[in-house]
């Protein structure tokens, strides 16, 4: 618990892989093959299990600020090892609900709200695909998460996308 108050997330998550991966090494070298499983099981639940809220609360939205993929991907295999994914996957439901809460809620921006959503819909694809896996449940969230962004300003996101997609269409036109 001291060292994941003393460090931030990466540098946590970085010493929690390097300390499991020690571990199985130490069980191959000295230990009976039969001691491996119940030690990793103890010494993920140490690093991992007793610790997941404090990670997800201290550096979940730093990392999704910084699109740390790396670090995120790091994220997702350690908490894939203790079965997490649920605290993971309504971490970013709430992330993307906040900052698309931004986007979609402030009547100044209309003009760029669309563009500020793909933008945002983007770069979410791609931790998805480089940081989750493109594990189905994650691209799901992201989906209902979406739905619900779109859905939170009446019909205004919706008429500002048709306006969007009227003028890309009517730009492409005067090409050909």
């Amino acid at each position: 618990m001291k060292y994941m108050q003393q460090s931030d997330v990466p540098e946590y998550l970085k010493h929690a892989e390097e300390r499991l991966h020690e571990e199985n090494e130490r069980c191959i070298l000295y230990l009976d093959a039969g001691t491996r499983k119940p030690l990793i099981a103890t010494t993920e639940k140490q690093l991992l299990e007793c610790h997941i809220s404090p990670i997800l609360d201290k550096g979940f939205t730093t990392l999704m600020d910084g699109r740390r993929t790396e670090d995120l991907q790091r994220l997702y295999t350690l908490l894939s090892r203790i079965d997490a994914f649920e605290f993971l996957r309504q971490a970013l439901s709430s992330y993307i609900r906040k900052s698309g809460q931004r986007i979609v809620m402030d009547d100044e921006k209309d003009k760029d709200m669309v563009q500020s959503l793909l933008d945002f819909k983007t770069s979410l694809d791609t931790i998805w695909e480089e940081s989750f896996s493109k594990y189905e449940s994650f691209g799901n969230t992201i989906k209902d998460s979406f739905e619900h962004l779109i859905n939170l300003r009446q019909n205004r996101p919706a008429e500002l996308i048709a306006k969007f997609l009227d003028e890309k269409l009517r730009a492409g036109n005067k090409g050909t």
